[in-house]
């Protein structure tokens, strides 16, 4: 194991401020060992004609060698966009290695620059390093249809759309990571989540997925760490082929942790391993600390930006099991806010989470994009979701709000029956209330996959298609029935709506089997008998006039029926066709 050093700009901003040099560890790195200034650049790979939305990955060569090539102040070489439009955009170029399919690599590293096109028309693109610059080259872009990047919709604020300005629900699980054949892993994750509809999936850059750096690479050299930066590469890959978009985490809580998840100890940034904190809450305010995080930023950014098929980057994952304190972490999370933004031309969305409902003072902070919430709980779910969306209307009341984790246990078992009833109401319930998508729900690979739950989000994909929900709200609606909760989305001339039955519930499962047990019926093993519901069902505040109303059926994706409709008065009553779990609804004008 390499002993960890700081970067020379690091190294040399300590001596300035009177810091001991021997507190500094340098070593050299293992990147190319002939430290001297780049004299000649060279752009190579660009093709004359591509496909707006189409990443473009180009070699960079240069006259000259570094010892740490991930460190900017060491090698800073940047690749300079103009526009058909006229605007210029600089993008970080960034050092490589290569591997093949079977995990070895196949070059000794080369320097790369990213860049995705995202509109039509003649673009000039050229390297610059220091006083060097290659040659101006061109490439043509010719307009496409594909969808590009996901963005916080400026008509619809509380929801994403892509570059065509098209609702973007983010609609999948959490996939963190692998311990097994990551790629063969995530090849058939994605591929069952992308046959049932699923389009979204969180992933991790933790010490034992996809982390760049970690105790056995030191600080600010990521050398020891290419074959985790390449399996990401390889996931964002086949992503993009199936349409799905991964929400980016970058630091996982227990890295900073030392009571949840702890793994304080040996991450490279603790002292006892050379680092330059005595103690994990200083790594929001010190100095050097942020620099070298800064670095990391501007790598990843530089490497996995221009993917489409990055939906969001994520600072932390539950950032309150750290000791970094509030009034450090704002501060904090909007310089790096600034500084990714600054890095990245395609304004991909920021956040960052935290156990529960969130910290309601950063969701209002300009830092961060969009809210997220993480909800474990083995209650009535759609009473949980009511109350935490009730917070987020006050906390976060013009942004996306995501439920970017749900279990019914934070430790994983539990009834597999009551597990599954929570699954599809977290799939179906958020949306009602008011969560920019449905729930994304944490075990992918104890529960989802075993029990190829992935078919759940068929129906809910069929259901959403060309649905008009980011114009919709939630609004009060009237179940004739008490043993029938309906949830609606509504606007003027449109409505959606859900409705569940009270013994489709962990609840209501239960009390069925204390019923059972006193009435001396029950059988250990039978399945939970759900009984047919028929209620009516009242929606206020539709413009008078013809509408036509269809049945869904969510257990099934099956459209049940259609029936011609009429508001009048503002009120539109509908009787439901007979259902025993949970019953769907649009109505569209006539």
């Amino acid at each position: 194991m390499r002993s960890p050093f700081l970067p020379a700009a690091l190294l040399a901003a300590a001596l300035i401020a009177g810091l001991p040099a021997a507190a500094q560890k340098a070593v050299p790195s293992s990147g190319p060992a002939t430290p001297g200034p780049f004299t000649a650049l060279n752009l190579t790979g660009l093709p004359a004609r591509a496909a707006q939305f189409t990443l473009l990955d180009l070699r960079v060569t240069t006259g000259g060698q570094v010892l740490n090539p991930y460190d900017p102040i060491q090698a800073d070489v940047t690749l300079n966009v103009t526009t058909p439009s006229g605007a210029a955009l600089s993008v970080p170029a960034f050092w490589m290695v290569e591997f093949g399919a079977d995990g070895r690599p196949t070059d000794a590293g080369a320097w790369h620059a990213r860049f995705t096109p995202t509109e039509p028309g003649i673009y000039t693109l050229r390297v610059r390093s220091g006083a060097a610059q290659s040659t101006p080259q061109s490439v043509s872009v010719t307009a496409s249809d594909a969808p590009g990047f996901i963005r916080r919709s400026a008509a619809h604020p509380r929801f994403f759309e892509d570059s065509r300005g098209r609702t973007f629900i983010p609609t999948g699980p959490n996939i963190a990571w692998s311990t097994g054949d990551v790629l063969a892993d995530y090849e058939r994750w994605f591929d069952r989540l992308a046959e049932n509809g699923g389009n979204y999936a969180r992933v991790w850059m933790a010490s034992w997925a996809f982390g760049i750096e970690w105790r056995d690479t030191g600080l600010g050299d990521y050398s020891a760490r290419q074959r985790q930066a390449w399996l990401l590469d390889q996931v964002f890959r086949m992503a993009q082929e199936r349409g799905i978009h991964l929400e980016l985490c970058l630091i996982n809580h227990g890295a900073f942790s030392e009571t949840t998840n702890p793994e304080w100890k040996d991450n490279p940034y603790n002292a006892a391993n050379g680092g330059p904190l005595a103690t994990p809450g200083e790594f929001a305010t010190d100095g050097r600390a942020r620099a070298l995080f800064r670095q990391r930023v501007r790598y990843v950014t530089a490497r996995y930006a221009a993917y489409t098929s990055l939906f969001s980057w994520e600072w932390w994952n539950e950032e309150n099991f750290t000791p970094i304190s509030e009034t450090d972490l704002r501060p904090w999370v909007a310089e790096m806010s600034t500084y990714l933004r600054s890095l990245d031309p395609y304004g991909h969305p920021i956040s960052s989470s935290f156990s529960g409902g969130g910290n309601a003072n950063l969701w209002k902070d300009g830092s961060v994009d969009f809210a997220q919430a993480h909800l474990y709980t083995a209650r009535d779910l759609p009473l949980e979701l009511l109350s935490l969306a009730r917070q987020f209307q006050e906390s976060a009341p013009d942004k996306p709000v995501v439920l970017s984790e749900l279990g019914y246990s934070a430790g994983g078992g539990g009834d597999p029956l009551l597990e599954r009833i929570h699954f599809h109401t977290g799939l179906w319930a958020p949306l009602f209330l008011g969560f920019a998508g449905p729930g994304s729900y944490w075990w992918w690979d104890t529960l989802i996959d075993p029990q190829n739950l992935w078919a759940e989000y068929a129906p809910l994909a069929a259901f959403l298609k060309d649905a008009p929900i980011a114009s919709l709200r939630p609004v009060t609606a009237q179940s004739g029935s008490l043993d029938v909760t309906a949830r609606v989305l509504r606007s003027g001339t449109q409505a959606m709506a859900w409705l569940v039955s009270d013994r489709y519930s962990a609840s209501g499962v239960q009390r069925a089997q204390t019923d059972a047990l006193l009435d001396g019926t029950y059988r250990e093993g039978d399945p939970p008998v759900f009984p047919e519901r028929r209620t009516t069902l009242t929606v206020r505040g539709l413009r008078d006039g013809p509408y036509v109303a269809r049945w869904f059926d969510p257990q099934t994706g099956a459209w049940l029926s259609a029936q011609p409709v009429t508001a009048s008065g503002s009120v539109l009553t509908l009787s439901t066709p007979p259902f025993t779990r949970d019953l769907a609804l649009r109505v569209d004008p006539r």
